[in-house]
């Protein structure tokens, strides 16, 4: 059974097209099909049906993923197992969420430099939505999100904690000094949120709407550093975000967490990739160096 045989049903799989798969691997269609055809008679299976021109994989062919994924990625690594990290190139695409970029990668980039120095790593921010998207069409290795726990087939889950979603205000507001504070009551204070596709967002705005309560933030952002930096320069405003965000203006005595007892929105830190995906020595190593970070305290 040859590597590459399996590589192209990978790419077939992946992109549901000989064709598309032949271009993304440099090969002409026939070698293509000749290489698919060689693994069937291998394993004596169908792994496509071929209707017309369009291809779609049997139950075979899906049963068949996970062991083809596990071969590839063992060779690859195995490859190059003796060779020295700091000669090995390439690209290593990991989405991740804009507060994750100013909580996590500042740790995370110069760790996996060190190991890897001649890899790029290119970090891209968006939604979670959108993240999603883009492991499964493959324009992603690998995500780091803040989200609802995510149960989905598609997706290899390497890590999850659970974060919670706090108010935090200006250290000098009164209300952090108050033994017991209710949603209710905050709700005519000044307040900054995320925009409305952010998912910590739409979890503050289900629990207002539970409690029958509405909150009209008088500023709406991407994403926290001008939140908190607004917050911390002026007492009165609050906002809605990860814990894992403030910890660090904890610490330094700006920022407080306002007890509110009638709110909790948990979320959860995920690390995922997608199944089909094979994983190289330089994804492995972003995986590892994510995965040491992430098990940190925040």
């Amino acid at each position: 059974m040859e590597i590459r045989n399996l590589v192209t049903f990978l790419k077939v799989t992946e992109l549901q097209s000989f064709s598309r798969a032949a271009d993304a691997l440099d090969y002409s269609q026939s070698a293509v099909t000749v290489q698919i055809q060689q693994l069937e008679r291998e394993l004596n299976v169908q792994l496509f049906d071929r209707i017309g021109k369009t291809v779609s994989i049997t139950q075979y062919g899906k049963d068949f993923v996970a062991y083809a994924r596990d071969v590839v990625s063992a060779v690859s690594r195995a490859s190059s197992f003796a060779c020295d990290h700091t000669q090995l190139t390439g690209t290593v695409r990991v989405g991740t969420l804009n507060s994750m970029l100013t909580a996590s990668f500042s740790d995370i980039v110069p760790a996996f430099h060190d190991r890897f120095p001649h890899v790029i790593a290119q970090l891209h921010a968006d939604t979670i939505v959108s993240l999603k998207e883009k492991l499964i069409k493959n324009e992603l290795d690998l995500i780091y999100t803040l989200d609802e726990q995510v149960f989905d087939t598609q997706f290899v889950k390497m890590f999850e904690a659970e974060e919670d979603i706090v108010v935090v205000t200006n250290i000098q507001n009164p209300l952090v000094r108050q033994p017991v504070v209710r949603l209710a009551d905050l709700v005519k204070h000044p307040f900054i949120l995320m925009n409305r596709s952010n998912v910590y967002r739409d979890l503050f705005d289900r629990e207002l709407a539970r409690q029958n309560l509405t909150v009209q933030p008088f500023l709406e952002l991407e994403d926290d550093v001008l939140a908190l930096r607004l917050i911390s320069e002026n007492p009165t405003y609050l906002s809605v975000l990860p814990r894992y965000t403030v910890n660090k203006s904890i610490h330094q005595k700006e920022l407080a967490v306002i007890p509110v007892a009638d709110c909790e929105i948990p979320q959860w830190r995920q690390v995922l990739y997608h199944k089909n995906k094979v994983l190289t020595p330089q994804i492995q190593g972003m995986l590892d160096v994510i995965l040491t970070v992430a098990s940190r305290p925040l």
